[in-house]
């Protein structure tokens, strides 16, 4: 019976500690719960509200951006003498007359690079010599064109404008333009703004840049290469204005359109790009891109293998033509090129807008690997067949 009543206290003393055990247990599960649901709402709660301040500090951002970018956005208004047929029903002057008037045709867009009075925009918008051009800006001002130089080689041309009184204006906002090495990544938000179907002026919409290095096959007489590739819908009328990055800085300018695939395509633009455009025409009074004398082909992999080449994203010379600067200098094939005046030739920084951001008359030096061994040779840039 003693061995019987000590078992029956063992038993009941562990019965007690269990359920003790149990119900602390589940006081503090309780508390911890209560907690819990307190620090994760509050949690949460800080959480939304970054969110929420984030987005609505990213809009306050790109409204300030798109508003001082909008300043430096124009309009080309193009119009044109139309000749048209008018009936006459009395027979007086015969079945008929011809009439000419001047009749608006179409609105398009550009960009203001200097305060000197240059539009920046596509050559295809002002190359109709029987029309006549002005240029509306952002306060509704209007000017008139007196000059237009035209690009031999990319779809671009420069306007001067001025006043009734034939002076330059006052009141001009050029564009922001960042240098020629800047980063461009595909997925960064861009922006189109221009005079969306010739109806609508500083229209914006907005996208990513999901394409580098494109190359499109328009017509014979422009190069299309090197083109950046955006979402961001342009229509009719949005050529010849910026493309923009997230800061309102023109990186771009709106070049073509792919109708019913949403696609846009855009040349690159740079300060040192467009410095170079007004160099040319103040010392030629013309856009004199300069002549080096090279052929090459941008370094693949493939070419790289074939040619034991120790470069990787930098142009091979396939031919250097005789006596043109290339030649001169004793540049040769298979040569490679690394850079001009220390800038890197890369996918980023294509050697064909690196030259032109020269004119004729300035001389260069090339970063050369020959054989292996890293040399450097300095070249004066011609004008063509230098005129």
């Amino acid at each position: 019976m003693q061995k019987k009543h000590i078992t029956l206290i063992v038993v009941f003393n562990i019965f007690l500690i269990l359920a003790w055990s149990l119900i602390v247990w589940r006081a503090v599960n309780d508390k911890l719960d209560s907690l819990g649901n307190s620090i994760t709402s509050t949690v949460w709660t800080q959480v939304n509200d970054i969110k929420k301040s984030d987005i609505l500090a990213i809009q306050s951002s790109i409204v300030h951006s798109l508003a001082s970018a909008q300043q430096s956005v124009v309009s080309i208004m193009i119009s044109k003498d139309v000749k048209f047929y008018i009936e006459d029903p009395s027979q007086v002057n015969g079945p008929g007359s011809i009439q000419q008037q001047t009749a608006k045709v179409w609105w398009w867009s550009g960009i203001i690079v200097s305060k000197q009075g240059y539009i920046l925009t596509n050559k295809h918008v002002v190359q109709d010599t029987a029309a006549k051009y002005g240029v509306t800006l952002s306060n509704g001002k209007t000017y008139n064109v007196d000059k237009i130089w035209f690009d031999d080689l990319l779809d671009l041309a420069i306007l001067r404008i001025i006043d009734s009184q034939g002076k330059l204006p006052t009141d001009l906002v050029p564009a922001s333009l960042l240098s020629l090495d800047t980063q461009v990544d595909i997925g960064q938000f861009t922006f189109v703004i221009g005079n969306s179907l010739s109806n609508y002026a500083n229209s914006v919409t907005m996208g990513i840049i999901w394409g580098k290095n494109k190359q499109l096959t328009i017509n014979k007489n422009n190069l299309y290469v090197w083109l950046y590739q955006t979402d961001a819908q342009a229509n009719p009328g949005n050529s010849g204005g910026p493309l923009l990055d997230i800061n309102g800085n023109t990186l771009w300018i709106t070049t073509a359109i792919a109708e019913g695939e949403g696609m846009t395509f855009a040349l690159p633009i740079s300060k040192e790009f467009v410095a170079g455009i007004i160099k040319s025409i103040e010392n030629f009074w013309k856009i004199a891109r300069p002549i080096i004398g090279i052929q090459y082909v941008n370094i693949t992999p493939t070419l790289k293998q074939e040619k034991k080449l120790t470069v990787d994203n930098w142009i091979f010379i396939t031919d250097v033509l005789t006596d043109l600067p290339a030649a001169q200098a004793w540049l040769k094939v298979w040569d490679s090129v690394l850079s001009i005046n220390g800038e890197k030739i890369n996918n980023q920084l294509p050697f064909l807008y690196q030259l032109y951001t020269y004119v004729p008359g300035d001389q260069i030096t090339l970063d050369i690997v020959r054989n292996g061994e890293e040399m450097k040779f300095n070249v004066l840039l011609w004008w063509k067949t230098q005129q």
